[in-house]
């Protein structure tokens, strides 16, 4: 083979090379803050909640499905913890209680209610694990305790990360193209924000407002009710 073909079959290499680079490197990042109006003043006690960001597919993208995982719900002092997470369709959530008395967790939600009694903490029955397959947004509380509570918002999609607000999430080895980021916090909107994957994207600054009755400073005080924590999730 002569020094001409070569050449033309490297150049050729090269420029597929090229154009197969940005599949492989395709990605969305940004930072999310939450835009607080509530009435509420935060204080020395207050807790922070993170923000879920998850990113779906918006034209018909192949994604990997990771194994399921097993995630853990605490009582402790009569407080779920944490109080906010987001899971993939078909994630394990025990609860474990950590007190030493009783609690009756129930739940509403879009799939089977739960209602199930925990023995106190070391007992056999101090724990229990539900399997959730439906995609929605499933509300926790406990019977004896009204200020127990968690929320756990359920999507269908790998690419899920829970960040503090103004904290970088970054999603790596997409598919280019168009994609939905899905963003929610406890006291704010859930918003779905449409987006494009490419090759060193500019990051995004976004932002998710407060519902009434949201928390200053991002945080929640420590006696605020269940009926602030417990707005409608839009699917």
């Amino acid at each position: 083979m002569t020094a001409k073909p070569k050449i033309r079959i490297l150049v050729a290499l090269v420029a597929l090379l090229a154009c197969l680079q940005p599949l492989a490197a395709a990605e969305v990042k940004g930072t999310v803050t939450v835009d607080y109006r509530g009435l509420f003043s935060a204080d020395s006690g207050a807790q922070s909640y993170p923000v879920s960001v998850a990113l779906e597919p918006a034209a018909g993208q192949k994604t990997i499905r990771r194994a399921a995982r097993r995630q853990v719900i605490e009582i402790i002092d009569n407080r779920m913890r944490p109080a906010f997470i987001t899971v993939q369709k078909g994630d394990h959530i025990r609860f474990i209680n950590r007190d030493s008395v009783f609690h009756e967790v129930f739940s509403l939600s879009p799939g089977e209610p739960v209602s199930v009694r925990l023995g106190k903490t070391k007992e056999h029955n101090a724990s229990t694990e539900l399997v959730l397959d439906q995609v929605g947004t499933t509300h926790f509380f406990c019977r004896i305790h009204n200020k127990s509570y968690a929320r756990v918002d359920v999507v269908d999609t790998s690419y899920l990360q829970m960040i503090q607000p103004g904290q970088v999430f970054h999603f790596v080895g997409l598919s280019p193209g168009k994609w939905t980021l899905r963003l929610a916090s406890p006291a704010g909107e859930t918003r779905r924000v449409p987006v494009t994957a490419m090759t060193s994207p500019p990051p995004l600054q976004l932002t998710i407002a407060s519902r009434d009755g949201g928390f200053a400073d991002s945080r929640l005080k420590p006696q605020a009710g269940i009926e602030q924590l417990y707005p409608v999730s839009e699917w």
